[in-house]
Order: C-alpha cells, then sequence, then structure tokens
C-alpha cells in the first residue's frame, strides 16, 4: 500500500503532492502568520532551496538549511522550545533561513530561523534574541555569521 499523500493546491507552484512525513505543525505558527499551523517542507529539485507552503493556506516561504547560507551560525534554544519541538539532542533540530528576495538580491533572516524537527514533525520560527544577527543578511557572502552584525 502507498504512503498517504496530502494535495495543496498552490496558486504559486500548481499541484503538491506532499507525503506525511513532509507536513510539520507549527504550534505557535510562524511570525505575522500565527494563526496558520500547518506547513509542508518542500525541496526544490537541483538547489539547496525548499519550499516551506502552508496546507490550507496560500502562504509559502523559500527556505534554505543554514550550513548552505553561512559559516559559524548558532544559537542556544531555550527550554520552551525543545519542549515544543520535542527534542532530545540538537542533532535532532534542522536550522533553516528564510529568503527575501529584495530588488533581485537574495537574504536570509539571520535573526530567526525556522527551526524543525524530524522525529517529532514539530515546527517553529525560533527568534535570537540574544545575538546581533541581522535580518537581511545578503545570500552568497558566506562570511562568518558572528561578522553579520546589522
Amino acid at each position: 500500500m502507498g504512503e498517504r499523500m496530502t494535495l495543496i493546491r498552490s496558486d504559486r507552484y500548481g499541484d503538491l503532492h506532499v507525503a506525511e512525513e513532509q507536513i510539520y505543525r507549527f504550534e505557535k505558527g510562524i511570525v505575522g502568520w500565527q494563526n496558520i499551523s500547518q506547513y509542508a517542507l518542500i525541496g526544490i529539485e537541483d538547489t539547496p532551496f525548499f519550499i516551506l507552503h502552508a496546507v490550507d493556506e496560500q502562504l509559502s516561504f523559500i527556505l534554505i538549511p543554514a550550513e548552505k547560507a553561512v559559516l559559524d551560525y548558532g544559537f542556544e534554544i531555550d527550554d520552551e522550545t525543545v519542549a515544543l519541538l520535542d527534542a532530545r539532542q540538537p542533532e535532532d533540530v534542522v536550522t533553516f533561513l528564510i529568503v527575501n528576495i529584495i530588488d533581485d538580491r537574495f537574504y536570509v533572516n539571520l535573526k530567526a530561523p525556522v527551526l524543525l524537527a524530524p522525529r517529532s514533525r514539530s515546527g517553529c520560527q525560533y527568534v535570537i534574541h540574544d545575538r546581533d544577527y541581522p535580518l537581511r543578511f545578503p545570500l552568497g557572502r558566506r562570511e562568518e555569521a558572528g561578522n553579520a552584525g546589522a
């Protein structure tokens, strides 16, 4: 028997067929869209990018794994977020950055990464308060994140 698939009808990307393990629950939503709690993570072929698409809404984000975008990017997450993601060890959490395109240039948001826990299929957007990471860091510079002050 084949795995259960969910169909997302996206105005931007067409029909997206996603497997159950691609769907993440965002209990607290994403900043600005707290009422949307289910998103599917879809890889974009032959690129390091992913689409994070709301299952029941016309809302999507382009993501890139943090290690593909910046060097030396790190932060600690609080106990509440660890519990929210049901993370038992750091390897349980994958860090993605939201990509923004402004005037044909690509930027990533280092201040508020998207954290996904594949084992629990939970996700959240985590705002980093104890480091001075910028909201718009030019993608492609590959400098150390610690030197990327706003």
